[in-house]
């Protein structure tokens, strides 16, 4: 029986050594070939490789192939050495002498030739990203609102050629190298973000001319609708040298190859580690369904500087309204049973970790990933695709027990994890916060299956409009755009031929104050949504069908839970419910209480107050039943009555209604539910426990668990 092997790599190694300890390697690629030769026939016993403390700057992107697999009972593994945590970069460290410039910006001639050839994207000093320089400076205080100037007309043509600017509020320096910059912009109504490379720019009519961009939201369903630009719109424009001129700025001058930086206080560059970025992607694993590469392990990095990709290649793999990249710092194409776990991705340029079409029983668990250019975790198939002999899409995968804060830094139509094209995958115990969008994202019903739960999610929706904490969209094959945005009524139609197994989305707790709470938009359809807790946001259905909404705890939701343009004879249940509000018009209980903090569109339209509705009910069916099921619910208004409001159809009438309770019950709606006072252990305390004698029992309501939300110990 073979014996199980233990190799090393050291910064300060050699490939040329035996990989022992006290021999160790230089490279992984020396570590990776190395165990190639040594597998036994079987391939039975297992590989460790450690990796000693120290910033490994790859040559290339490190390439796993079916080749270097491990096997079920002997996997390979790459581990930081115990008690050690080594770096991973994809970049380099600028090598040359600072010196001073002008007005406080430093000047380095690079003197490595390896950063000469690339036109980098992103600059640390110490570890920190630097912002390249800009108009109008970052500013941090409001995410995705302040640092931001507006165009100065409206402009909904699409595609988009050009942008006006107001001169008056507008840079008053000219640019020497306008095509080098880019402009970042949100669409008019603040769903998401897209950024252009600029053409030039016409000084005299205030335009700043497009070049290549805009491809980073979907267009395919409804064109300009989504992408519009106008006054309302959010911009900057950034890699100006003109503009360096507020600390933490820097530019960097690929002709003369002189990097040009402000440093921030106190910061003594030639004493710093300043590093660039130079690869997108730092570990690949490529394999197929037929030759998958499996059991592979990273455990413990910190994987950092990897090139921006937002002016990459962008597609839209279904009708949801994102585009994305299809890359990351750690890829996967074609793999089973491999693990990242213990990795801290640290202000990675794209994406963090992208499976890409067929990707099974992969674990991605125990991992930190903070400022991100994109997304966490994507796991991502082919529409073309089908359930069948080919499985081009990830399935059985586990995202588990990770913390996910302050992603999306550069595009903002991002999640935490988002999944499209894909089946049976389990998200759950992760920490999220901190987001321009989604913490999770599923932009399609294909194929479902999925398992959303135990995650504890806050502070999402800060940048951005129109979403939820969780989000998923169903315009798969019989989502029609009509019924959605028009006047006409019909049933939903076969959406289990898309939507085949049930999402289930349960136990975990959701608290935002900025538009809604959990949202299952536009078709989604097929989910089983219980036992959560939403504090401040509410839970949204849209068109669909098969929704099963129940058991769920909704405390001061800012927009009411409900459902919006209902399709006829439809199967969707809302049941056993606990709703409770403690503000009306007047009076804001919530605003006296230790709930929160207000965010971007938050603070703008809300001010964080609850909606004194306890439902909303957008656009009801013209024929039939408006759910299958409606009751059993308990509502309670701590400073006030029930309301539910119905906004009938067509919509540009503008015919609303709200119900009292008893007119609510009058038109078939809530015949057994109450209107009584759950009787929690301590709301002010947000102790959403039960007392004994609660009226929610006899409804039928049970407890849950609310004490394992997010991370647990390992």
């Amino acid at each position: 029986m073979c014996k199980d092997v233990e190799l090393y790599i050291s910064t300060e190694g050699n490939d040329m050594n035996s990989g022992s300890r006290e021999k160790p390697f230089r490279t992984f690629e020396r570590a990776r070939d190395e165990i190639r030769g040594l597998k036994c026939v079987k391939n039975s016993r297992a590989f460790t490789v450690f990796i000693r403390e120290g910033t490994y700057y790859l040559d290339n992107t490190l390439l796993l192939t079916p080749l270097d697999s491990g096997s079920e009972g002997g996997t390979v593994t790459y581990e930081a050495y115990p008690g050690e945590k080594p770096v991973i970069s994809g970049g380099r460290k600028v090598e040359g002498i600072w010196s001073d410039y002008r007005d406080g910006i430093m000047m380095c001639k690079i003197t490595n030739p390896e950063l000469l050839r690339y036109d980098f994207t992103q600059i640390f000093v110490n570890g920190k990203r630097q912002h390249r320089a800009r108009y109008p400076d970052y500013d941090p205080s409001c995410p995705g609102f302040s640092g931001y100037a507006h165009p100065a007309d409206t402009q909904l043509e699409w595609p988009h050629t050009e942008l006006r600017y107001n001169p008056a509020e507008f840079t008053g320096k000219k640019w020497a190298k306008p095509e080098e910059a880019v402009v970042h912009i949100f669409d008019a109504i603040g769903i998401g973000n897209m950024q252009w490379r600029v053409g030039g720019v016409d000084w005299d009519t205030h335009t700043i001319r497009l070049g290549k961009g805009g491809f980073q939201m979907n267009d395919i369903w409804a064109g300009k609708v989504v992408s519009g630009i106008d006054q309302r719109s959010r911009f900057f424009v950034e890699n100006v040298f003109e503009e360096l001129d507020a600390p933490g700025e820097w530019y960097f001058d690929k002709e003369k190859g002189i990097l040009y930086l402000m440093p921030e206080k106190g910061a003594d560059l030639n004493n710093a580690v300043v590093e660039a970025s130079r690869m997108k992607c730092v570990i690949e694993f490529r394999g197929s369904e037929d030759d998958p590469v499996h059991h592979i392990t990273f455990s413990g990095f910190r994987i950092a500087h990897t090139e921006t990709t937002y002016l990459d290649e962008y597609e839209a793999p279904s009708l949801g309204d994102w585009t994305i990249h299809r890359g990351g710092a750690v890829y996967f194409e074609g793999t089973e049973d491999c693990c990242i776990e213990k990795c801290f991705f640290d202000a990675v340029g794209g994406n963090a970790v992208f499976l890409d079409n067929y990707n099974c029983r992969d674990r991605i668990c125990g991992n930190t990933f903070t400022e991100a250019g994109d997304s966490a975790v994507c796991l991502v198939g082919n529409r073309r695709t089908s359930i069948g002999s080919n499985h081009a899409y990830p399935a059985e995968n586990i995202i588990s027990n990770n913390l996910i804060h302050d992603i999306g830094v550069f595009g903002k139509q991002t999640a935490g994890v988002f999944m499209s094209v894909s089946m049976d995958n389990t998200i759950s115990h992760n920490h999220i916060y901190n987001l321009p969008r989604a913490a999770i994202c599923i932009n399609d019903g294909t194929w479902g299956g999925h398992v959303v739960e135990y995650n504890d999610i806050h502070d999402t929706v800060r940048e951005t409009a129109d979403h939820g904490p969780f989000n998923s969209w169903g315009r798969d094959r019989f989502w029609c755009l009509q019924q959605s945005h028009g006047d006409v009524s019909h049933e939903a139609g076969d959406v289990k031929q898309d939507a085949q197994k049930t999402t289930i989305v349960r136990y975990n707790r959701f608290e935002d104050y900025t538009w809604w709470g959990p949202v299952l938009d536009d078709g989604s359809s097929n989910y089983h949504v219980y036992n959560n807790l939403c504090i401040g946001c509410g839970i949204k259905a849209r068109e669909g069908d098969y929704r099963l909404v129940e058991n769920n705890i909704i405390i001061n939701p800012v927009d009411p839970p409900g459902f919006n343009v209902g399709y006829e004879n439809n199967n969707d249940c809302f049941t056993r419910n606990i709703i409770v509000i403690s503000n009306n018009d007047d009076d804001s209980k919530i605003n006296s209480m230790d709930w929160g903090g207000l965010n971007g569109f938050d603070a703008i339209f809300n001010n964080g107050k609850s909606s004194n509705k306890m439902l909303r009910f957008a656009g009801p069916p013209m024929k039939g039943p408006w759910l299958k099921i409606w009751d059993y619910n308990l509502y309670y208004n701590y400073a006030g009555e029930f309301k539910a409001n119905v906004i009938f159809r067509p919509f540009e009438e503008n015919r609303q209604k709200d119900y009292s309770f008893k007119e609510w019950q009058n038109i078939g709606m809530d015949g057994h539910s109450l209107v009584a006072d759950p009787m929690f252990i301590s709301f002010e305390n947000k102790d959403f426990r039960l007392h004994p004698d609660s009226p929610a029992f006899k409804l039928g309501f049970s407890e849950f668990d609310m004490e394992n939300y997010g991370r647990v110990s390992e």
